[in-house]
């Protein structure tokens, strides 16, 4: 999928070049008329030339004849006006409607802490994704308040966030209370075991599984408090960079996500032909990058839930996986996986800060610079994957999955 979008760029890039100068830039064509003095060492007279302006017909010099060059100009008229029909049609029955969806699945309320503006924003943007101004896609399990603070910005939390926080909450504390009683079980299984051997190398087995089970007890109790310390690690590392993000992007300029928007609606209605088919290509490719973070977030948040609630029931096997070798791999894999899924946010946050601030400022003349400097996200992403060795996540690999195109 990565190589048919680069090869639609380049398509687009050159169809640009060619035909659609405003899709880079707001710059107005000039309708002079070639001064007579260009005209001299041409073949085609002066009066040759109103009659192509005027008539669509010119009288080649020299050769006498008349050449016909309607039949190309409306040709490429006809497929301009297909290209802008069709590009109008999956607008508004497709690209439109998955828009509004996402936007009303992730619109909010947000208050500004400084002045005390109250804001609605409606459309789904990577930027509240990745800095966590969507509160449907919020992963603190452990705040059920009905707003959380992001720099200087006040969210209002969603309802159905609130809800199924409180439902891996419940379950939570149950599977707890289980594990307590498994753990339990497992001292009186290891208590009878290290009783019944009498040989000395499986007594120090048990010994050691003793004091395996000791820190399994200690890791069940406390393991909330790690879990909220990673979580607002996360939240605390993304503020940061939010508060970086709103010193150095300049109140002048928009976000180059809606600036695209913008433009791309604006030409939707101003345009026709392959300026529309263009504008309309670059509208999709911004749709498709926020439909891959909306369901890569949207699983983020599901997985954190997962793993919070599952969390008791592999402490329980800590004992006995550790008595193997002297590592608790179900443990350990759990706790790579859950920070990964924590941490990836901020990651993201740095990413896209250090993106949108050197798109941003060119957004509103080459939207499709832009939007590469957006798609090269995946391939920072990627070189810090191989640096921290994270590649065994299956947050990652869901990743990996969207950039390939579900291929």
């Amino acid at each position: 999928m990565r190589r048919i979008i680069s090869c639609l760029l380049m398509i687009m890039i050159l169809i640009n070049f060619i035909l659609c100068n405003n899709a880079y830039a707001d710059v107005d064509p000039v309708d002079e008329k070639p001064d007579s003095t260009m005209l001299q060492n041409s073949t085609i007279s002066e009066e040759s030339l109103d009659n192509l302006s005027n008539g669509g017909e010119v009288e080649a010099g020299g050769a006498g004849g008349k050449q016909q060059m309607t039949l190309g100009a409306v040709g490429v008229s006809a497929i301009g006006t297909v290209a802008g029909i069709l590009a109008r049609i999956v607008n508004v029955l497709i690209a439109l409607q998955i828009d509004l969806a996402m936007g009303f699945l992730s619109h909010g309320t947000e208050t500004n802490t400084v002045d005390g503006t109250l804001s609605y924003p409606f459309w789904l943007s990577i930027d509240r994704i990745v800095y966590n101004r969507i509160s449907l896609f919020n992963i603190n399990y452990f705040n059920l308040e009905d707003e959380y603070q992001v720099g200087d910005v006040t969210v209002k939390a969603n309802s159905g966030n609130i809800a199924i926080k409180k439902s891996v909450i419940n379950v939570y504390y149950v599977c707890r209370m289980v594990a307590a009683v498994l753990a339990l079980i497992v001292l009186i299984y290891i208590g009878i075991r290290m009783a019944l051997s009498t040989v000395a190398s499986e007594q120090a087995k048990y010994k050691k599984m003793i004091i395996s089970w000791f820190e399994s007890i200690i890791i069940l109790f406390t393991m909330i408090y790690i879990i909220i310390l990673i979580i607002v690690l996360g939240e605390k590392l993304t503020n940061i960079f939010y508060d970086l993000r709103t010193q150095l992007i300049s109140e002048d300029y928009e976000l180059f996500e809606d600036v695209v928007r913008g433009q791309a609606w604006s030409a939707l209605f101003t345009k026709s032909g392959f300026d529309l088919a263009i504008w309309s290509i670059i509208y999709w490719c911004l749709i498709f990058m926020e439909i891959k973070f909306f369901f890569l977030y949207a699983k983020r948040f599901l997985m954190v839930g997962l793993l919070i609630t599952v969390s008791p029931l592999i402490i329980i096997t800590y004992s006995i996986d550790k008595a193997g070798d002297g590592q608790a791999q179900a443990f350990n894999s759990w706790m790579k996986e859950f920070i990964i899924c924590v941490l990836i946010q901020p990651l993201h946050a740095l990413i896209y800060l250090v993106m949108v601030f050197t798109a941003n400022a060119i957004a509103s003349k080459s939207p499709i610079v832009a939007l590469a400097l957006l798609l090269s996200m995946s391939t920072v992403e990627k070189m810090v994957r191989v640096i921290f060795d994270v590649k065994g996540s299956e947050i990652v690999k869901e990743m990996h999955f969207l950039k390939k195109g579900g291929q």
